[in-house]
Formats: C-alpha cells, sequence, structure tokens
C-alpha cells in the first residue's frame, strides 16, 4: 500500500513544500504541495529525489583508509560505526592535545544547497563547544555580499523582497528559475499583478527577455551600474528625499581633511559624540535620535564651523555618482545610456521596489562596494521595510543553540585571515580555504593537523583545487561526512555516511520565498528510514559531542531534549509539529518600517550613506568602482552560472538530471564564437593566468559579447547512461574555478572574481 507524507525538499536554497509518495518503505514520487508557502512548483532535482536516494553511488556503510594517501586506491575497508566514531574522537582529541583545538579545521558544506541545513545549528554548536575557530563556509563566494555586506549600509542583510506586491522588481545578477523556484513564484505573482521588471545580468536568461529593461552589463562593473542608476535618480530629483533625510546619514557632516564625521568634539561641545549637520543641529549617534529639532534640515549641504570644512554624506555620496554619467557608465559597463534611462525612470516611478542580489552580484573582486552601491540605490527609492520592498520580518524565533560565546575565550582571535580582513566573514569563525591550507602545509600562522568535513567537495567547489588536494594528503587526520565518495573524500582518513534529506527530520522556522512563509514552522519528518547504516549529520555529532567531553552541551545525547530547547521561545511543541508534518501557521502579522522605532543596527544608528567603519580598514567610506586592469593575452571574461539541473559539484551521477545537461557547457555569443572559429557542440579550453579547464561550446544570442560562461561542479560519471566523469582537477578538467585567480579578490570579504576573470578560449585539437 502507498501512503503520502508532507515535507519539505531540503535539496535547496527554496525549501520547496511537496508530498512525497512511499511504497513498502520505498520512496516513490515527490511532488509539488501546493497548499504549502513556498509548494507551489518544484524543480527537476525534486522530482530525481528516487534516483538520489537509490543511487548505486551511495555510501552506506563506515569506511577506513588502508593505503597511504599518494596511493592511486585508498584500500577502503568497510569498519563498523563504533570503530569509525572511536577512531574520529581518537583522532580529534590527539590533534586538540597536540595543537590546541585550533589545530583542527571544519569544513562545512552550503545550507543553500543541501539537506545539511536540517542539521546546520547543530554542527556549528558542535565545532564551538570543541573550540574550532576555523570554519570554511564558502560564504566569501556564496551569501556573502547580500547577507552581510549589506550590513554597512543599513545594519542587516538583502532581506525579504516582496516581489508579489512589488511596483518594480529588479533581480541583480539573480535568476531564481535556476536557483530558487519559489522566488520565481513570487516574481510571477508580481508581474502578473503589474510591477515593472529589471534584469541586470550579461546573460539572457530566466527573466531578462521577459524584462522591460534589461541591462547587459560587462561582468564586474556592477558598482558602475549602480552610481550611474543612482546618478539619473539624483539628478532629475526622482528620489525618496525625505527617507534619505530622517533615516540615512545623509544629512551628517563629514570633514574634508579626516574624513570622519564633524563630531562635537571638535567644536569643544560639552557632547563630545554628537554628530552634526550643516546648520550645528545635534545627532546624538548612542541614542538614535536627533537632541535639537530636525525638521527643513539640508540633506545636501558643506558648511565650514570654525574653519573645518565639511560636506554632507550624502553631498559626497551625490558627487561620487555624479563623475558616472550615462556615457561614462556606457564606456565601463557596456550598457547604453537609453537602457540606463529607462531602468533609472521605472525606479523612479515606482511607490516600491523589491531587489535580490546573489553571486551574479558578489563573485567579483569589488563585491562589497557594488553591493554598497546597489544597497543605496535601493535606498533612494524608499523601498526599506515597506510592503512592496525589501521586508526584515523576522522569522520565528528558535532559541540560539550556536553562538559565538560557546568559543572558549581567546579562540575567536585565532580565526584565520581576521587580522587581514577584520570586518570580514572572519568575524564568525568563516575563513577562506586558502587560508586553511597555508596553516596546514607551512604552519602559518600556526599549525592545522585535522580536518573534518560536514559535506563540503572542496577539491571541485572552491577555487584553487591543486592547492587543495595537495593540503587535504597533508593533513595528519581528516574525517568526511558525505553521502557518496567525492574527489575530496577520497582523502579522507575515515568516511561516515550520511542520510539524503529524506532519510531525517529537519526543523525549520520560517520560509523565506514570502511574507506569509516568514510565519510557517515544520519539522520535516523522515520519509523513509535510513538507507544501509546512514546516520543524519545531527545524530553523528550528538554522539562525537558526547565522545569528546561536550556531552551537556549536547542534551546528554537527548535529540529531543535539542528540539525542545529550540523551540522554547515559540510556544510550540514538538509533538504539536510531529504531529501536523505539513507545518503550522503561527499567528502574528507583519510589522513595517521597523527602523521608526528601533533605528538601523549601524554605528550611526541610521542607514549609512558614508561609512566610517569601512574607512577604518582602509576601504571608500563610499560606495565606489575602479575599473580592472588589462590582462594582456586574454580578451574575454569568464563568468559563470548555475544550473537548475545540478547544485554545485552534486547529482551529474543522476540520469534524470544528466539527460537534461549531459555535458559542461561554456557559453559563447555566436559572433564571438564565429570570430574565433568555433562551432556549437565544440569543446575548447579555457584559458586564464590561473590555471586551465575544458567545456564544450553553446552558442548563446544575445550573451554578453566579451563574456564566456561555464559551470563548476562537474566531476561524476553517470555511468547507466554511458557519460563520463570529467577529472576533478588537471589535464581535461571542467571545473570553471581552476580558472580563479588568487590575485583578484574582494578585500573585504576575501571572496574570488570567479565570474569576472579574464581569459582566452582555443578549441582543444
Amino acid at each position: 500500500m502507498s501512503q503520502t507524507v508532507a515535507a519539505f525538499c531540503a535539496q535547496c536554497r527554496s525549501r520547496c513544500g511537496v508530498v512525497a509518495t512511499v511504497e513498502g518503505g520505498r520512496l516513490i514520487q515527490v511532488a509539488a504541495d501546493p497548499a504549502h508557502p513556498s509548494g507551489a512548483k518544484i524543480c527537476p532535482k525534486g522530482r530525481a529525489a528516487p534516483e538520489m536516494v537509490y543511487a548505486p553511488e551511495r555510501l552506506l556503510k563506515p569506511l577506513r583508509r588502508t593505503a597511504p594517501k599518494g596511493a592511486a586506491d585508498p584500500g577502503w575497508q568497510e569498519i563498523s560505526w563504533e570503530a569509525a566514531l572511536a577512531a574520529t574522537a581518537e583522532g580529534l582529541a590527539r590533534t586538540r592535545d597536540r595543537l590546541g583545538a585550533e589545530g583542527v579545521a571544519f569544513a562545512v558544506t552550503t545550507p543553500s544547497g543541501t539537506a545539511i541545513s536540517d542539521a546546520i545549528v547543530w554542527i556549528e554548536r558542535f565545532i564551538r563547544g570543541f573550540g574550532g575557530p576555523n570554519i570554511i563556509y564558502a560564504t566569501e563566494l556564496c551569501n556573502w555580499h547580500k547577507d552581510y555586506a549589506p550590513a554597512f549600509t543599513h545594519g542587516a542583510g538583502i532581506g525579504l523582497p516582496d516581489f508579489a506586491h512589488s511596483d518594480c522588481i529588479l533581480l541583480w545578477g539573480f535568476n531564481p528559475l535556476a536557483t530558487w523556484l519559489a522566488q520565481a513564484g513570487e516574481v510571477q505573482r508580481g508581474l502578473r499583478a503589474g510591477a515593472k521588471l529589471i534584469v541586470v545580468d550579461p546573460r539572457p536568461a530566466g527573466f531578462a527577455r521577459r524584462a522591460d529593461a534589461w541591462l547587459r552589463l560587462r561582468p564586474g562593473s556592477d558598482a558602475a551600474l549602480a552610481l550611474g542608476l543612482a546618478n539619473l535618480l539624483i539628478q532629475a530629483g526622482r528620489f525618496d528625499r525625505d527617507f534619505m533625510t530622517r533615516w540615512s546619514s545623509g544629512p551628517l557632516l563629514v570633514r574634508d581633511d579626516n574624513g570622519r564625521f564633524l563630531r562635537g568634539a571638535d567644536l569643544g561641545l560639552a557632547e563630545a559624540e554628537v554628530l552634526l549637520s550643516a546648520d550645528l543641529r545635534r545627532y546624538d549617534p548612542a541614542a538614535g535620535r536627533w537632541l535639537d529639532d530636525p525638521s527643513g534640515i539640508a540633506l545636501d549641504a558643506a558648511a565650514a564651523p570654525r574653519g573645518i570644512a565639511c560636506r554632507t554624506a550624502f553631498r559626497r555620496y551625490a558627487g561620487r555618482c555624479a563623475d558616472f554619467t550615462p556615457e561614462r557608465v556606457q564606456a565601463l559597463t557596456d550598457v547604453t545610456p537609453e537602457a540606463l534611462v529607462q531602468a533609472a525612470e521605472l525606479l523612479g516611478a515606482a511607490k516600491a521596489v523589491a531587489h535580490y542580489h546573489w553571486t551574479g552580484l558578489g563573485q567579483h573582486a569589488q563585491a562589497t562596494q557594488a553591493s554598497r552601491a546597489v544597497a543605496l540605490l535601493h535606498a533612494l527609492t524608499g523601498s526599506h521595510d515597506v510592503p512592496g520592498g525589501n521586508l526584515y520580518q523576522p522569522a520565528p524565533p528558535l532559541a540560539e543553540m550556536a553562538p559565538l560565546s560557546l568559543l572558549p575565550p581567546g579562540q575567536g582571535a585565532k580565526t584565520l585571515g581576521l587580522a587581514e580582513r577584520p570586518l570580514g566573514p572572519g568575524r564568525n569563525g568563516w575563513v577562506l580555504a586558502r587560508d586553511v591550507w597555508r596553516a596546514v602545509l607551512e604552519a602559518q600562522p600556526y599549525k592545522i593537523g585535522a580536518l573534518v568535513g560536514f559535506g563540503g567537495n572542496l577539491v571541485v567547489s572552491h577555487p584553487e583545487g591543486g592547492l587543495t588536494e595537495r593540503a587535504l594528503a597533508a593533513l595528519d587526520f581528516h574525517v568526511q561526512l558525505d553521502s557518496v565518495m567525492t574527489p575530496t573524500a577520497r582523502f579522507a582518513d575515515i568516511v561516515l555516511p550520511v542520510t539524503t534529506g529524506w532519510e531525517r527530520e529537519g526543523l525549520r522556522a520560517g520560509f523565506d520565498c514570502s511574507l506569509a512563509g516568514q510565519f510557517h514552522v515544520q519539522l520535516k519528518p523522515a520519509v523513509i528510514p535510513p538507507l544501509g547504516q546512514a546516520r543524519d549529520d545531527r545524530a553523528i555529532v550528538f554522539e562525537l559531542a558526547r565522545r569528546l567531553g561536550l556531552g551537556d552541551l549536547f542534551f546528554g545525547g537527548d535529540g529531543d531534549a535539542g528540539y525542545r530547547a529550540q523551540l522554547a521561545p515559540l510556544g510550540v511543541t514538538l509533538e504539536q509539529l510531529r504531529a501536523a508534518p505539513e507545518g503550522l501557521r503561527l499567528p502574528g502579522e507583519a510589522v513595517y518600517r521597523r527602523h521608526e522605532a528601533d533605528g538601523f543596527a549601524t554605528p550611526t544608528k541610521r542607514l549609512e550613506v558614508w561609512s566610517e567603519a569601512l574607512a577604518a580598514v582602509g576601504q571608500d567610506p563610499l560606495p565606489a568602482y575602479a575599473a580592472p586592469a588589462a590582462c594582456d593575452g586574454f580578451d574575454l571574461l569568464l563568468s559563470g552560472a548555475k544550473s537548475v539541473a545540478y547544485c554545485h559539484s552534486q547529482h551529474r551521477h543522476i540520469p534524470a538530471l544528466r539527460k537534461l545537461q549531459p555535458e559542461p557547457a561554456l557559453e559563447i555569443n555566436p559572433k564571438t564564437a564565429e570570430a574565433r572559429g568555433i562551432a556549437e557542440g565544440q569543446r575548447l579550453r579555457v584559458v586564464t593566468a590561473a590555471g586551465a579547464f575544458e567545456a564544450v561550446a553553446k552558442l548563446t544570442p544575445g550573451l554578453h559579447p566579451g563574456s564566456v560562461v561555464g559551470q563548476h561542479g562537474w566531476w561524476q560519471a553517470c555511468d547507466q547512461l554511458g557519460m563520463p566523469a570529467w577529472p576533478a582537477t588537471g589535464e581535461g578538467s571542467a571545473n570553471v574555478n581552476l580558472g580563479a585567480s588568487g590575485t583578484l579578490r574582494d578585500p573585504v570579504s576575501g571572496g574570488f572574481a570567479l565570474r569576472s576573470t579574464p581569459c582566452r578560449v582555443e578549441p582543444v585539437t
């Protein structure tokens, strides 16, 4: 007999609500659940769930290496869970005793693209309780420039775009049809209601061809484009002056001599830390309020109290934007003045603008400044936390289970790269893989001898795959948790088999595809029992914690007690959620314009036009753009894009998905291809200053002619279809990350320019 089980798909960021069909304990089908806030549709990956669960490549028993790491065959030996956990705990304890807790690094795969989101808070709790200050998360390559860099402007991440109720939708390097299906549905709702659409993308992908304004920019020129759009809004006076005056730092004076806000101490006032406007009205950043009546305050002004030359922050910003005329923007971005003016008119006419960006903006050498430029462009529209704009409605408050305070005193200061990038991901203990490899290979600034990999295919999914392989081979101890044997797992001493998202529970509070979804809480059930001896990550860390003396931190190994601790702030019981696998809608109504009551979580408590925090670490306090230096011999820009068929380095062994995209493609404009004698389907070699990879030509009319677009993540064979693997590294590899240059990186986050690397393309003979 068959039965249906309500759940959600945990395989990517969309977390689509689904109904799974099970027959005789076997997963047969996964279908969309329209009653769920994110369940209108599912993508090919969701439909292929049964193939993923029962793939012959699944790891179903713990393995121990018996051959040296240099051997072609690791000599895997099946062992019991008791032996595997004992060896793991002993290896970690031994390294901690010898090198300190910082001698063990951790790598955690993305919660936005794998089912590890079901266990992520417990993994982080384990890492911080252990004392590990270094987590390789790839945030600098993924979400940092949308979830953290916007905080330099308004104290929070990009927010929840209210696409369905917006007047104007701005998709900046973001294709939700390939990466976030539930968001794509919200965009379509907005378009059906009459919203205008602006798409910024070098590719004619996703919604680009449906856009009212498609800005086909040169990869990596995002900041110049945003500043050019802002210039047109300011020059025409079509921006929300009231919002920028009342709620931004725009009216505050900035000194010409030192680039700092004019403070009371500069004029000998008793209130030494107050900030001053052009007519010397006082603003107290500690209290987040004006001490004087701010009505009629000047937004764009200059002053010289006591001979100290100053200009308001907004005047400085407007001056920066004025440098980006339509003609200059065209020279820098290849976007025509006509297209720029058209987009600016749409933004200026809209009552509310909802925008979103992700890796399309974030994987460039100036990603932090580009993020700032887009955040301030959006601020000009006055669409911060208003209906139809970008909202800051928090998800239901689960208890914080993995605070940084769990780290022992002094451990956080040992985070690699923190000194070089003090405002970057290192503040949260998230580090660059290359910094960990330096510590492994050179013992700089200290020695790292062990690695715990919670998923994450570091060899393929990160730049500098060859360096990664050398470092993995040099580790004293390496344990990897995964569901298949990856190029990264092949270097491990112990491999622990983990379940798919269909074989484990998963608690989620808030589905941030929509405002309604934010009030939804769900404990996803295990749709089927675990296959073989596979265990879920959460159960594994609970047991490892007990063996390493952290049992009290993990409720004595009682997983349900852990859930109850998480749920305590909600007033919802574990029993209620298990009785309602489809989830519960918590009571509550949306709250808008929270900044009017609480201010912004910035140093000035206002939306920051001028950032003293960035200036303090040597970065431009205003959004900035600098044209990249020319690279002789490289006449194209290499970019990257995601496919709806795959998520990072996963799924190439799944027949239903491999049929959709059999080979790694390199998108190239037909005219660009013709000039190089390249034909459709021809095998190509892409060369950069850092390396090379191969792919198959896909002629793409409309693509920016100065760019080519490849994909990372290729390595798996699909034996059932007779489709070969592509090497993870070395000759013949299809991995676009091998072309990433270590010198082209964002100075704040350390992120690589994976989408704007100079390259050349040549046929493979």
